[in-house]
């Protein structure tokens, strides 16, 4: 499965050794959120997270570079669902050498928009039956040239940009048995994805549940919790019948709400799935906590352990 890298909009220059293993970041629509990691015992350690105002994001992180040393630090940038569209397509009847061109002449049409987009592709492990299609990722192209900029600017390596849906699959550990996700970053659709073997077979997103972190006990236990119930067991069917791959066995959640552990008992009662809240096996420094706020820029800094595979 490819994984984005608008490689023609990344540059490439010499750097000296770095003080830290990598950093994540994530542009969101109003902040950007960094997380930090170091190496210790060889295996990746989290330092660090922060959160950056969108508004002076470039000065702001430029600052946050110098204050903890962390020049030239190999960074991976993935965009929040916000910043970009992603849509199912027809394959191009065309040789994957110019799969990239074809969709950048069909995009205008498909989104719509006289906006200069940068185009890219990921591919489907498993297809429904007569189907060819391919994952199409578009950002405006002003957007993709003004990150890549100040994130050199500020003194770090930029090696990869990528989404948020594909930024889970390097936050989770190997599964060779299916797990369903939902993912959501504060005030933001949930993203509901089905990973296997670190791949993404299936991903949509579920409007409706943007003010989920200001919704009472009872409001999760009246509607919310049998209306996400729904949605997971019609995606699994489609994965299960259209597909044709085995069941799902697992659950994993991470949402904006306070009652997170409430809404995950309540899921499992209704999806008879091992439901589990997602908290990565990862040693870190005291005071950090795993949430929604912080789940994609730590997915986009553990991108380094696979660079070079």
């Amino acid at each position: 499965m490819m994984r984005l890298g608008w490689g023609d909009v990344l540059k490439s220059r010499f750097r000296k050794p770095a003080n830290y293993y990598s950093v994540g970041l994530e542009f969101g629509q109003r902040s950007l959120l960094l997380s930090l990691l170091a190496l210790k015992d060889g295996q990746p350690y989290w330092v660090a997270q922060h959160k950056i105002d969108i508004h002076d994001w470039q000065s702001g992180l430029t600052d946050w570079v110098n204050d903890n040393r962390a020049q030239n630090t190999p960074c991976h940038l993935v965009f929040s669902t916000n910043r970009y569209q992603l849509l199912q397509v027809e394959r191009p009847a065309v040789p994957d050498s110019e799969l990239v061109q074809a969709l950048r002449w069909s995009v205008k049409e498909l989104l719509a928009t006289e906006e200069d987009m940068l185009v890219d592709y990921f591919d489907m492990p498993a297809q429904a039956t007569g189907m060819n299609k391919i994952n199409l990722v578009a950002v405006p192209r002003i957007l993709v040239e003004e990150v890549v900029e100040g994130v050199h600017s500020a003194g770090l390596t930029l090696n990869s940009i990528g989404i948020e849906e594909l930024s889970q699959c390097d936050l989770l550990e190997a599964c060779a048995e299916a797990q369903i996700t939902l993912l959501q970053e504060p005030g933001e659709e949930i993203s509901l994805s089905i990973i296997k073997d670190e791949k993404l077979y299936f991903t949509r997103r579920l409007r409706g549940y943007e003010q989920l972190s200001s919704y009472g006990l009872e409001q999760i236990h009246q509607g919310v919790a049998d209306s996400l119930s729904l949605e997971i067991q019609r995606s699994m069917d489609y994965f299960d019948s259209q597909l044709r791959q085995a069941p799902v066995k697992r659950l994993l959640v991470c949402i904006d709400t306070p009652f997170l552990d409430e809404l995950s008992q309540l899921l499992q009662q209704a999806t008879l799935l091992e439901t589990q809240v997602i908290e990565p096996r990862l040693t870190k420094e005291d005071g950090l906590i795993f949430s929604s706020e912080s789940v994609t820029s730590l997915g986009a800094a553990m991108r380094q352990m696979h660079e070079g595979q």
